[in-house]
């Protein structure tokens, strides 16, 4: 399962191999918001898809190069704690006077989903698909289920305006 580990890119780039960059990931996804994460060597060894040795070696390394401190707990378990500049950072509401962003609050935000396509394309959307099924329903009586129920069925789901002026349109064809 893929999953986006937010590591700063500037401490990232700068650790020397691409070990110590894989191996950081895979401890950044135990690390809490204060940096504190305390995952076994062989749970890091199977994150990372390396032997022990070298998780062991590699780890040794980055904890040379200054990347967190580690305190030994129990056999073969470190409680890890990362510095400040390879902490993730963690997604977090902000409050607008924080952000510095100016003219923040002047507009209100719209869920785009469908409402975009129905309040722009309102006509052509409706009116479109449902005339042609609406037509071929006069001239063949087909009508799938899925279109809800047929045109001279109530609880009808077409527009009704569609539906009164082609059945409309269509009886007084028929009555001539």
């Amino acid at each position: 399962m893929f999953a986006i580990i937010a590591v700063p890119f500037d401490a990232y780039a700068a650790l020397p191999r691409p070990e110590h960059r894989w191996l950081l990931t895979c401890l950044a996804r135990y690390t809490d918001p204060k940096g504190h994460c305390w995952p076994s060597m062989r749970q890091l060894a199977c994150d990372a898809r390396m032997s022990l040795a070298s998780v062991c070696r590699y780890l040794k390394s980055m904890a040379d190069l200054g990347v967190f401190q580690r305190e030994r707990k129990g056999a073969g378990r470190y409680v890890y704690t990362l510095a400040e500049a390879y902490i993730p950072r963690w997604p977090m509401r902000v409050s607008v006077e924080k952000r510095g962003v100016p003219g923040v609050g002047t507009q209100e935000a719209k869920p785009l989903k469908h409402g975009f396509i129905k309040e722009r394309f309102a006509h052509e959307v409706a009116e479109t698909p449902w005339a042609q099924r609406i037509q071929s329903w006069l001239q063949t009586q087909f009508w799938l289920a899925g279109w809800g129920p047929r045109p001279d069925e109530p609880g009808c789901i077409a527009p009704i305006a569609l539906l009164r002026s082609t059945i409309g349109h269509d009886r007084r064809a028929t009555d001539r």
